[in-house]
């Protein structure tokens, strides 16, 4: 997904040209501007439910599922979280989109311990919150790539076993 050139968001809102650049000074600012916007409501979406009264597991469940979802109802602007940041550029201001996201999940995977009760280190959290991330992106992106495709399991379903299906 490519963000449009500043005249084609003047067009599209019925506004000047001149008007646009009040308000962003280059593409890069309206860039940036977009990207902030969809990686809070991004954030605000997955973290929304969290609850630390809660037992980590329920929570890290609670996460997963919200990842998908949002995902999932917003394929365009995951695509260009996840899927087209690279090509924006270094000045896009994108960073690590999902970083609280994942660091919550190393906290939750620390706190919660390992499917077989052991408590995990740091490190093995880590390591754990990737492999649960490169699942989630899985199941919506391929999702999102292949819509014509018959799915035979529910996604949040799916997201919420990759927690405790690791090792």
């Amino acid at each position: 997904m490519a963000i449009p050139p500043l005249r084609a968001v003047a067009r599209a809102c019925n506004v000047s040209a001149a008007a646009v650049y009040r308000h962003f000074s280059s593409q890069s600012a309206l860039t940036r501007a977009l990207l902030a916007t969809q990686y809070e409501a991004f954030e605000a979406a997955v973290l929304h439910d969290d609850d630390p009264a809660r037992s980590a597991g329920d929570r890290a469940r609670r996460l997963v599922r919200a990842y998908v979802r949002w995902g999932l109802t917003n394929p365009g602007m995951y695509q260009l979280l996840f899927e087209s940041a690279d090509q924006l550029g270094a000045d896009s201001g994108i960073g690590d989109v999902a970083h609280e996201t994942i660091e919550l999940a190393q906290q939750l995977l620390v706190a919660g311990g390992g499917p077989d009760g052991r408590p995990l280190t740091p490190d093995e959290a880590a390591c754990q919150s990737e492999r649960i991330w490169f699942g989630l992106h899985g199941i919506v992106s391929l999702r999102i790539h292949k819509p014509a495709q018959e799915w035979l399991t529910d996604p949040e379903g799916e997201a919420e076993r990759l927690v405790g299906a690791l090792p």
